[in-house]
């Protein structure tokens, strides 16, 4: 099976033996041989990407694409709470299905660097959720069990890039969106600092907050996508000025320290073989010359529980309150449970936690100086279905519970394949860092992942090399 990493797919462009075309109709075979998996909400006509393929070797040959155009001939896809002008957008609500006339600025650049789109991936509704089961038109299923949810709420972009679909993709991340369905598909998921990869053109969930990330088979991966659209986009509010001139560069630490939740405040949620395989990924990340470093992490899990217990969670009725004025029936019923919920803060409440969120943002902050970054499970567990169906809400906010504090903080994470359980199905590690030390992250995660010998995603492959960089 050929891999869609951009190692193989650029190398095979520079010595002749692969094109554009080749690879663009190899994707929609393998789609099509997977039958109506739900991965996808809508496709670029195959006929259309094959001849936006044809038209880039014709502008530019396949043997010096890669040398001009970082992302040329990779197939990728977005997450259907991103526009693409001429598409439909729907968020995962048939009601809110509506044709884009603008492409997210985060589309754009990957478009202008030579990247193929393939088409607009699954979600759980309106980006509100982390299990990838809240799609009413049906949802994807888990790579490796289909008893277990895949993940959310990026949850198509999470399994299409596992399952050999596509080389890259785009999600959202709100609460740990582009980090928990990259774990449960044995991918790379990168969420980088807000405000560093324009989310103009987004369905917003708490857009003061939003961000962009990468998934990806290989974390080099993920940092060559990241390289090529990160920056200021004067069309985003929150884009931060510095976004495209700090260095991301992999830093390589002889000796690090990295730090770990406290006993008391680790939580597997009575899952032996999660709290298994975090313990061996500690051990690895010790081995690599890495010290842990015990913290208090109370506070980042109070800061966390503030995105769906606070006024945090009415700044997801910005953009949907119009649209939920008519349509309230026509959500998910989770969905419309969590959202009709953010309608009872006052402007009084909003403010008073507001306080109360900067006071916990510098406790975490005064944790995160004590190392150069966090080592945490992506997730403590991993439910099937019949369980999130039967208990939606608690079981969704304990996926959260390593994830939610991270973009509240401003903080930088990534999602990192670490091993296979007894049972078949995959464990990550996430790694933390403080604002803007994406390097930091970048040199640690590589090397981990690396060093892994696990297959990418679910496609059987082993992991591509390292680039010499």
């Amino acid at each position: 099976m050929l891999s869609l990493d951009i190692t193989t797919l650029h190398a095979g462009y520079r010595n002749g033996t692969l094109t554009p075309t080749q690879v663009i109709e190899e994707v929609y075979r393998r789609i099509e041989a997977r039958g109506d998996d739900h991965v996808w909400l809508s496709l670029v006509p195959q006929r259309i990407a094959v001849e936006r393929a044809q038209a880039l070797e014709a502008r530019i040959p396949p043997r010096s694409g890669p040398d001009s155009h970082p992302l040329y001939g990779l197939p990728f896809s977005v997450k259907d709470n991103l526009h693409v002008a001429g598409m439909t957008t729907s968020a995962a609500c048939p009601a809110f299905s509506h044709v884009a006339k603008v492409t997210a600025t985060a589309v754009d650049r990957a478009l202008d660097s030579g990247a193929i789109l393939i088409g607009k991936t699954n979600m759980d509704q309106f980006a509100t959720g982390l299990v990838g089961i809240r799609c009413p038109t049906g949802y994807c299923r888990n790579l490796f069990d289909p008893d277990y949810i895949p993940g959310g709420s990026s949850s198509g972009a999470g399994v299409c890039v596992g399952a050999g679909l596509v080389s890259f993709a785009y999600g959202s991340d709100t609460g740990g969106s582009g980090r928990v369905p990259a774990a449960m598909s044995n991918v790379v998921g990168f969420k980088p600092t807000p405000g560093v990869i324009s989310v103009a053109g987004f369905v917003y969930a708490n857009r003061s907050i939003d961000v962009c990330p990468i998934f990806a088979l290989t974390v080099d991966d993920a940092y060559r996508v990241f390289e090529v659209v990160r920056g200021f986009d004067p069309g985003d509010d929150f884009s931060r000025p510095e976004a495209g001139d700090y260095d991301v560069s992999a830093r390589d630490f002889a000796a690090f320290k990295f730090g770990v939740p406290s006993a008391e405040h680790l939580n597997f949620f009575g899952d032996v073989a999660q709290a298994a395989a975090y313990r061996a990924s500690i051990e690895r990340l010790a081995a690599m010359g890495g010290t842990p470093v015990e913290i208090d992490f109370a506070p980042f899990t109070e800061l966390g529980r503030m995105l769906f217990s606070s006024p945090a969670l009415a700044e997801r009725l910005v953009d949907l309150e119009a649209f939920l004025e008519h349509h309230l029936e026509d959500l998910h019923p989770t969905t419309r449970t969590v959202l009709s919920s953010a309608r009872h803060f006052t402007a009084t409440d909003a403010y008073r936690e507001q306080y109360r969120m900067q006071r916990l943002k510098r406790a975490v902050h005064a944790q995160m100086a004590q190392c150069d970054l966090l080592a945490l499970p992506t997730t403590g567990t991993i439910y099937r279905i019949a369980e999130v169906e039967a208990d939606p809400v608690r079981l969704n906010a304990n996926n959260g519970y390593y994830t939610y504090f991270a973009n509240l903080a401003h903080l930088c994470a990534i999602s990192v394949p670490a091993s296979f359980r007894p049972d078949g199905l995959p464990f990550s590690i996430c790694l933390v860092a403080p604002p803007l030390q994406e390097g930091a992250l970048r040199g640690i995660a590589r090397r981990f992942h690396a060093s892994s010998g696990l297959p990418a995603g679910a496609t059987g492959a082993a992991v591509a090399p390292m680039y010499d960089r």
